[in-house]
């Protein structure tokens, strides 16, 4: 049984409402979709342990409750029990949440007028995404992307340093945009002639100057840029 439908339907299940939501709403709805899959996954699976037991209804409404309840071990805080003891819903929960930001960043690329395997290729050479000018077919220059989710963090500079040119993400903590940070990341974009793309709300709320971030919302017309002259403008 799956904890978590695949990031697919989620990110398919987000867009019903609204195909032309713009990539940080839609990024929003398919995070608050996950979170709601595994919040119904532990309910029903504490509603089948407790209905083996000869509870009254009364009873079961006051554990089932208990067990559901957020809860912190040491210096780590779970959403409930189940999610402390579940190592299985903690593996399937990382890898799902990232695919489900690469899909945001593809769909960006694809509104944009790209086509996979044509304009860019995905997960190939140690990058996320790599868009080629003009085409794969014929390629005169190309621009490697990192994706990130919502947390920076130190791997988010070795991506780029080593197999990314540009960085796209959804970070939602601006204490992590330090002044040190932001120089770092400026650095190396001016080196690989790239941009790091963010979300709009934590791109304004920045300080400290910042020539190569740009708002997320900006990364598939920058790429269709590149892949129709060489450059982004």
């Amino acid at each position: 049984m799956r904890t978590v439908p695949s990031a697919e339907s989620i990110l398919n299940e987000a867009l019903k409402g609204n195909p032309n939501v713009d990539v940080n709403s839609l990024h929003h709805e398919t995070f608050y979709l996950m979170i709601q899959y595994r919040s119904k996954y532990y309910e029903r699976r504490v509603n089948e342990i407790l209905s083996e037991l000869n509870l009254s209804q009364e009873v079961h409404e006051k554990v089932k409750r208990k067990l559901l309840e957020p809860i912190v071990v040491g210096d780590k805080e779970y959403s409930n029990f189940m999610e402390e003891v579940s190592r299985r819903v903690s593996q399937a929960f990382q890898p799902v949440s990232g695919h489900l930001a690469e899909l945001c960043a593809q769909r960006e690329l694809e509104r944009a007028g790209l086509k996979k395997d044509y304009h860019f290729t995905r997960r190939k050479e140690r990058t996320d995404f790599i868009i080629y000018y003009p085409n794969l077919l014929s390629p005169k220059a190309r621009h490697r992307v990192e994706v990130k989710n919502v947390s920076l963090r130190e791997r988010a500079t070795r991506g780029l340093a080593f197999d990314g040119d540009s960085l796209f993400g959804f970070f939602n903590q601006l204490s992590e945009f330090t002044e040190s940070n932001v120089e770092v990341f400026e650095a190396l974009c001016i080196k690989t002639n790239g941009y790091c793309y963010i979300p709009p709300d934590i791109l304004r709320q920045i300080p400290y100057a910042k020539t190569r971030f740009r708002p997320n919302t900006q990364f598939g017309t920058d790429m269709a840029a590149f892949a129709k002259t060489g450059r982004i403008p």
